[in-house]
Formats: structure tokens, sequence, C-alpha cells
């Protein structure tokens, strides 16, 4: 009790003693001691309210430094000793992509090292970080760490513990290409570099002064030399895409524009090999989306999908809006044929303002339904390509896969042997769109 308070009490004392002798004619010591408990109760109500008052103003401290950590892109979850989440920052709902605010920790966190890891924090330890992956709406891996919070000089305040998720999916996803990359890159590499070897070798040999055997040789070896080359350019690419994999598109595109400038430019490839280009149900399609990367995804499939066709048929594209994600494999509004394998290669949650949805159907040879799940791997090529006088790189497809998953989209496929093959491919929507 300070000094202003101590001399408050005691004017409150001596009035009470003179106040009970002149008015209830009582003796002095009477007096004296309810004056006595007066002032206890007036000291015992000055310290449960300011006592009262230090505890409101934490907890509206308390708030503000968690409206303060909104600012911070880690996700931050403060957990009291009763394991219910106390406060939780704008990052970690995103995160969990809910409301967990009195929530207990367990029903968001189950991961057996988290909960350990937190159970000895809130014991006054400080444990060690661990390693927490969230899977949607795309691979995210994640630093966890646990601190207690010391409530020393608030003793009527709980145990609590601060709990920060630190994105370290760059750092992962850089370490894991490149070994991947050297990997790939080494195995595929080895084939067109050791053809070139061996015709140089015999140019150097036997067919030296053989003009004929030297032009045919030339020949092959410039289209090694393009192979590696459009090797190096789609890994680099692949590992571009792969490290901002986890970063969504802020920009608007236009899908639409990107399937025309893709038709564009491999027209003369198709007319080569006398397959047509159409269009079918033309809009205007503005997404959340990167548009040199929208162009990519349909350059490789319609690529592809010239490549696989034979000489006469045609390459149609349809375009569309939907609502929601499809249901299972109800994914195309003209199925090829009622017996047709169909594969999600990649999946999606449904998006605020629907989806702009590219039909690409060929009328190639089709594949087997054994090849599907595969589609998207990287070096993986279905028959089509394998029989197809245009080799291509294995890596065209995985491509377009990390693209859509990077726009938060959706690509599916369904294929019939002797009909063709369609690929479609569902990216959110811009607002008003």
């Amino acid at each position: 009790m300070n000094t202003q308070d101590q001399i408050v009490v005691t004017a409150l004392g001596v009035t009470g003693i003179l106040f009970i002798s002149n008015v209830s004619q009582a003796p002095f010591a009477y007096a004296l001691d309810a004056s006595l408990v007066f002032i206890a109760a007036v000291i015992l109500y000055a310290q449960l309210s300011r006592k009262s008052g230090a505890k409101a103003k934490h907890v509206k401290d308390a708030a503000a430094g968690f409206k303060l950590a909104d600012a911070f892109a880690e996700a931050i979850l403060t957990i009291g000793e009763h394991r219910e989440i106390i406060n939780a920052n704008s990052a970690a709902e995103k995160l969990f992509s809910l409301k967990v605010h009195g929530m207990p920790y367990t029903q968001v966190l189950s991961q057996p090292d988290i909960i350990s890891m937190i159970d000895e924090a809130l014991n006054g330890n400080t444990p060690a970080p661990v390693h927490y992956q969230v899977e949607t709406p795309v691979l995210r891996h994640m630093r966890v760490t646990a601190s207690p919070i010391d409530t020393s000089s608030n003793p009527y305040d709980e145990q609590r513990i601060i709990v920060v998720f630190y994105d370290i999916t760059e750092f992962v996803i850089a370490d894991t290409l490149r070994s991947d990359f050297l990997a790939n890159a080494s195995h595929e590499l080895k084939t067109p570099v050791a053809s070139i070897l061996g015709y140089i070798e015999t140019l150097r040999g036997h067919a030296k002064n053989d003009e004929e055997a030297r032009n045919r040789f030339l020949i092959i070896m410039q289209q090694q030399a393009e192979r590696m080359q459009r090797l190096i350019t789609d890994l680099l690419s692949l590992r571009r895409i792969e490290q901002k994999a986890h970063i969504a598109p802020a920009t608007r595109g236009d899908f639409y524009l990107a399937a025309k400038a893709a038709r564009e430019s491999l027209a003369p490839f198709a007319k080569e090999r006398n397959v047509s280009i159409s269009f079918k149900n033309k809009l205007k399609l503005l997404v959340t989306g990167d548009q040199d990367e929208l162009v990519q995804i349909v350059l490789n499939l319609v690529d592809n999908a010239v490549k696989m066709s034979p000489p006469g048929s045609k390459v149609k594209l349809s375009f569309e809006r939907v609502s929601k994600r499809p249901i299972g494999d109800e994914f195309s509004r003209e199925p090829l044929s009622p017996a047709a394998p169909r594969q999600c290669i990649v999946d999606m949650t449904d998006a605020e303002f629907g989806f702009a949805v590219l039909r690409i159907r060929d009328q190639g040879p089709g594949f087997e339904a054994e090849h599907l799940p595969r589609l998207g791997e990287r070096f993986y090529r279905i028959m089509g390509d394998r029989s197809s006088g245009e080799k291509g790189t294995g890596l065209g497809l995985a491509i377009v896969k990390h693209i859509v998953r990077t726009h938060r989209g959706g690509l599916f496929v369904e294929s019939a042997r002797g009909v063709g093959t369609e690929f479609s491919i569902f990216i959110p929507l811009a607002p008003y769109a």
C-alpha cells in the first residue's frame, strides 16, 4: 500500500472512531474495534481492485500484443495450461484454415512429436524444434518451436506457452531439388552424350573421308544436342516452378488468351504434321494466375496432343466456367466413352469465385489405365510419346502438374484406346471475373 493509500485509510479510521463514539454512544473500545474492521475491509477492497485492474490491464496488453502478432508472416499460437489455444494470429488461422481460438490444441495439431514438444514447454522447459508438414493446399514444411512465457510478474496468471511455425518449404525444396537435379540430369544426359561421342569417334576414324556418312552423322548429332538443350531447359523450368510451388500467384491472367497464344506458337508444327487445332466455346476467362505459366500449361499439353495425333486429325480446345470442383471422376461434360479410364493428377479444394476450365482433346491412340497414375512423374514417357517420331524429355507433364498445383487448380485426364485423350485443367477464377 503506497503513502497516499495509508493517509486515506488513517483518515477513514479516525473518522469512523469519532462517528461511532458520538452517534451510537458506544464505549471507545467498541468504536475502535468497529473502525479496525472497517479499515481492514477498505484495505482488502483496495487490494482486490488493484489486482483486478492489473489483470484487466494484462489481458488488454496481451490482446494488443497479439494484434501486433498479426503483422508477422509466421503462424503464432498461445496455448494455456489447460491445453486450449488462447490466441492465434491471422497467419495461424490461415495456415490451419479455421478459427482455432478456444480449441484444444490436439484438435489442430495431432502429430506426436509436436504434442510432446508442447507438453514439455507447458512443464516449463524449452524443447528442441520439430519438423511439421502441411499437406493442403500444397505441401509445406514448417520448423516449429515452443517456449514458456514468463508469468512471474503476474502471479494470478496461468502458465502459457507460445508456439511459432517458421515456413522452411523453400529451403527443403531447394535442397531436394539440388540432389534430384544432379541425379536426373546425369541419367538423362548420359545417352545423348554417349551418342555424340560415338559419332565423333566414327567421324575421326574410318568415316573421316565419307561425305555421305559425315552429313548423316552430323544431322543425328545435332538432334541429340537439341534434345540435351530441351532437357536442360525443361529441368531448369521445373526447378524454378517447384521452388515457388508454395506461393500462390497474386496477379491476374487470361486463360483464353494464353490458349490462343499457345495455338499460334504451335501452328507451324501442327501444320507440318497435318493436325488442326480448333477452339470451341470461346470465353474470356480471367483467372488468378501468372500469364506466362498459363501459356506454358497449354503449350506443353497441346504440343503433346499434336505429337500423339495421326495426320489429318484434330486437337480440340474447349472453355467453360464452373462454380465448384468436380466430385469424384465427374470432371468431363462429354466423356470420350463410358468405359474410358479417368484419373485425377492434381486435386483441389473449392475456390471462392469458381473455376475456369480448359479441356484439350486429341484423336491419338490413347493409353492404358495403368499409365494414368504415373502421369506427371519426371521423365515418365507414355506410350504415345514413345512411339512418336518427336521424342520428348518426359518433363512436359511434370511442369504442367506443378504449375497447376502452384495456381491451386486441378488437373484431370481421361483416355480411351483408339479414341484419344482429354486433359481438363481447372484454374480458380479471379474476383469478379
